[in-house]
């Protein structure tokens, strides 16, 4: 006897659901292709920078979808779903104050300090009016320069400003992000004193060294860092031998709670650009800058303006990760995971890991 197998239609809906996913994706292809194209008038994009645009527009999507994701997880914001209590403190409303608004060209920016803060900062001063000429040679601030021409909105008149701006936030990993926070300020007090390195000595730096080493201020910096741990640029004056090292920075983080104490150097993202109560247009990383930076130029159409720029771009001769692996082999296994679990809900929000820091660990 013969039996005749008969294909389920469940198996049949799934391949021809496959099927139009498929091809939904290559019409998109085209259209995007198309689409800037067509806006390309001056023919100035090539086939590489089109191919860039449209992968940063679906990635884009799937970094915002993240976010929703993990606020909804974590009953947060705008995406809380029940009365139940979140793991995480969390502001009841956003922080409209620290945006850089700028009306006239669309875009409101939320400035994640050491998080490509100083390129933002730049091309803001540049729609607002400034010469390339000007901030070369200008020894103020660029955040100060910025403030005078996009002055803090509260609400209501940021909520409104805001409905009619591609809302943007530019984050990079947690952990390199307060690596770079503590060699610009907390350091060297030699150094960038311009940029508030003794402002930081006085209100942070010289309180975490009487609280966390032995002897206090009274025990030089170097006599408690192992060599192989640090990295002090050749070309700079060496510290002066009283500012705390990453070790203690990081107890000071571990121990402190950051919802009411933290600087805007080293404040989470959840905290400071709240993106659980803003549903933000466009989510940039450094690790993906200048695509990200190509991107929101476009959008803002603002390409004979301004254009993609990395300023204090790490240069020399050691990478990234001997850096970071130099520092965080200052730490043990546990205050990596510590340091891991306070700034846990930036990491998910935004897809990042741990993982490869636990290797660089002490013990």
């Amino acid at each position: 006897m013969r039996i005749h197998l008969k294909r389920k239609p469940c198996a049949l809906f799934v391949r021809l659901f496959l099927i139009f996913v498929a091809i939904a994706a290559i019409l998109s292809t085209i259209s995007h292709l198309l689409y800037y194209k067509t806006i390309d008038t001056a023919g100035l994009l090539s086939g590489q920078d089109i191919k860039l645009l449209i992968d940063a527009e679906s990635i884009n999507a799937k970094r915002i979808g993240r976010v929703q994701k993990v606020c909804s997880k974590y009953n947060l914001g705008l995406f809380k779903n029940s009365a139940e209590v979140s793991l995480f403190k969390h502001p009841p409303t956003p922080q409209y104050s620290v945006f850089y608004i700028d009306k006239g060209h669309k875009l409101a920016w939320c400035p994640v300090y050491k998080a490509a803060s100083s390129s933002m900062l730049h091309n803001l001063c540049l729609l607002g009016g400034f010469t390339e000429q000007f901030l070369g040679q200008t020894t103020q601030q660029l955040s100060t320069i910025a403030r005078k021409i996009y002055p803090e909105l509260d609400y209501p008149q940021a909520e409104e400003a805001l409905q009619s701006c591609l809302k943007v936030i530019i984050v990079r990993h947690p952990f390199e992000r307060l690596l770079s926070a503590y060699r610009d300020k907390l350091e060297n007090v030699n150094v960038r004193k311009e940029h508030g390195s003794v402002h930081f000595y006085q209100s942070y730096g010289s309180k975490i060294v009487e609280r966390f080493r032995v002897g206090g201020n009274k025990t030089k910096t170097e006599e408690v860092l192992r060599p192989g741990t640090y990295h002090w640029q050749k070309d700079q004056p060496k510290p002066a031998g009283f500012e705390p090292t990453f070790q203690e920075f990081v107890r000071y983080l571990i121990s402190t709670d950051l919802l009411s104490y933290a600087d805007d150097h080293w404040i989470p993202y959840y905290l400071f650009c709240t993106p659980c109560l803003l549903k933000y247009d466009f989510i940039a990383k450094v690790e993906t800058l200048f695509r990200d930076q190509m991107y929101i130029i476009r959008a803002l159409d603002v390409q004979q303006i301004i254009k993609p720029t990395w300023k204090h771009q790490t240069k020399g001769s050691h990478s990234i990760d001997t850096i970071s692996k130099a520092y965080f082999s200052q730490l043990t296994r546990l205050q990596i995971e510590k340091l891991y679990k306070k700034y846990k809900l930036d990491f998910e929000l935004f897809d990042y890991i741990p993982d490869v820091y636990y290797n660089y660990a002490l013990d």
